[in-house]
């Protein structure tokens, strides 16, 4: 995290709980019915920008890291007749080992 990103963090977090300082002290002198109401038709709208900044996060997020083109591949040998063979993309597990002799 840079300086600069460090700071209006900071800058947003002061201004943030400002804001609910306010509200609070807006609510107290109002009253509880009037602030009620108030917080009742604020809420919807609120929930609604909350879901758009996370779609917003979700988004950056994958554009950021993308999935590796190669897969990764591991073989493990336990045993003269048991090999374990797992890869990611496809999801591979085994080598179709048939029990039973045949």
């Amino acid at each position: 995290m840079t300086q600069r990103t460090r700071r209006w963090l900071w800058i947003g977090g002061a201004v943030l709980g400002l804001a609910m300082a306010a509200l609070g002290a807006y609510f107290l002198h109002v009253g509880l019915e009037k602030s009620n109401q108030l917080a009742g038709i604020s809420g919807p709208f609120l929930s609604l920008i909350g879901i758009g900044i996370s779609t917003v996060s979700i988004v950056q997020a994958r554009s950021a890291n993308p999935p590796a083109q190669s897969p990764s591949r591991q073989t493990q040998h336990s045993g003269p007749n048991s090999v374990n063979i797992q890869s990611t993309n496809d999801i591979n597990i085994g080598n179709n080992n048939k029990f039973g002799g045949r």
